[in-house]
């Protein structure tokens, strides 16, 4: 291991974005701490498998390895199949259980610049697309140069669902995004009700129905679709 070979944090508690883990073990496991289970690399999240992926380094080169996890290991947005290995080039993207883990592979010596470039062309694919723009400061949506502003809720909530357009966001997603205030300990789901939550789902629907469908999935969470 000569070189020096990192990630950095794009999206994943407990850490903050732009967050280097560095890579100084030839086997480090990703997944969900657990009552007996402590991997190298923790992530706070329920839809994270305890025991989720694995890097390898052998050779001279890292491969990571999906550990048969539930919802998936992606390389570049490409879904590995079970124990499937790949091997990790500079400025690749890992994303876990779809895109809530999300996590840039640097692999350079010591002597050399790393060139930023291919890496934040890559992080814009999970933006939102251009076409859309939030405002956190002043909780607007612009879309098409029209804007819709919103209350402080009802932009953590359109922000959730835009930042995970077309995939599936959990009630309990909902709540600790948008209430956090409310969690008694860390890592409890926020204390609100069923009926405060469609209420909020109402009103942003109101407010986007030209331009977003928001489906609700058999009671247990939300998928935003747009026209683009």
């Amino acid at each position: 291991m000569d070189r020096s070979s990192f990630l950095v944090v794009e999206r994943g508690n407990p850490y903050e974005r732009g967050d280097v883990i560095p890579l100084n073990n030839p086997l480090m496991t990703l997944g969900r701490k657990g009552k007996q289970w402590n991997p190298d690399i923790p992530f706070d999240n329920v839809f994270v498998s305890r025991k989720h992926a694995a890097l390898i380094y052998k050779n001279g080169l890292f491969y990571i390895k999906d550990l048969n996890s539930k919802h998936g290991t992606f390389v570049n947005q490409e879904r590995l199949a079970p124990s499937e290995e790949k091997v990790l080039e500079h400025s690749d993207l890992i994303a876990l259980a779809g895109d809530l883990i999300v996590l840039s592979f640097s692999s350079v010596s010591m002597d050399e610049t790393m060139d930023i470039t291919p890496q934040m062309k890559q992080m814009a694919a999970y933006k939102p697309s251009d076409r859309v723009e939030l405002d956190p400061f002043k909780q607007e949506f612009v879309f098409e140069e029209e804007v819709y502003a919103f209350s402080e809720k009802e932009y953590k909530c359109i922000e959730i669902l835009i930042n995970h357009k077309n995939q599936f966001v959990s009630k309990e997603q909902m709540k600790c995004w948008i209430w956090p205030e409310r969690s008694y300990s860390e890592g409890d789901v926020p204390d609100v009700s069923a009926e405060e939550l469609n209420a909020l789902i109402y009103r942003v629907r109101k407010k986007t129905r030209h331009i977003l469908s928001i489906e609700s999935i058999r009671g247990r969470g939300y998928i935003l679709h747009s026209e683009d």
